[in-house]
C-alpha cells in the first residue's frame, strides 16, 4: 500500500461517518440568520431614498437671490422712411465689331534686369 492510498481511506471513512441532526439543525439556524441579516428591506429602502434625495438636490435648481431692477419704460421711435432709388437712364450700347487687328496682336517681351545679374525677369504681355 502507498501512504497516499491510505490517506484515501481515512478521507472516505471520515466521510461516511453520520452526522448528528443537531449539527444540520446549527448550520441550519446559521444560514437563515445571515440571510435574514442581509435581506433586510428597510436597509434597501434607505440606500434607495438617499439616493433619490441626492439626485433631486442635483437636479433641482437653488433659488438665487438677484437683485430685482425696475421695469423698463415702453420707447417709442418713428422709423424714417427709406429714400426713393435713384433714376438711371439706360443708354444703348453700341455694339463692338471684332476687328483683325484686334483678333491678331502680338505680343510683347519685356526684359527686367536686377542688381543681381543672374536673375533677369521676363514678361510676356498681349
Amino acid at each position: 500500500m502507498t501512504p497516499n492510498h491510505d490517506w484515501e481511506e481515512i478521507l472516505r471513512a471520515a466521510h461516511n461517518d453520520p452526522l448528528d441532526p443537531a449539527h444540520y439543525t446549527a448550520v441550519r439556524a446559521r444560514v437563515l440568520a445571515e440571510i435574514e441579516r442581509t435581506h433586510n428591506p428597510w436597509r434597501r429602502l434607505a440606500w434607495l431614498s438617499g439616493a433619490a434625495a441626492l439626485a433631486l438636490l442635483f437636479f433641482l435648481p437653488l433659488p438665487s437671490r438677484r437683485p430685482q431692477l425696475p421695469p423698463l419704460r415702453a420707447v417709442s421711435l418713428a422709423i424714417p422712411t427709406a429714400p426713393p432709388a435713384p433714376v438711371t437712364r439706360s443708354r444703348p450700347r453700341p455694339l463692338q465689331v471684332a476687328t483683325a487687328a484686334r483678333l491678331h496682336r502680338e505680343a510683347v517681351t519685356i526684359k527686367l534686369q536686377t542688381n543681381d545679374p543672374n536673375i533677369v525677369i521676363y514678361w510676356i504681355a498681349e
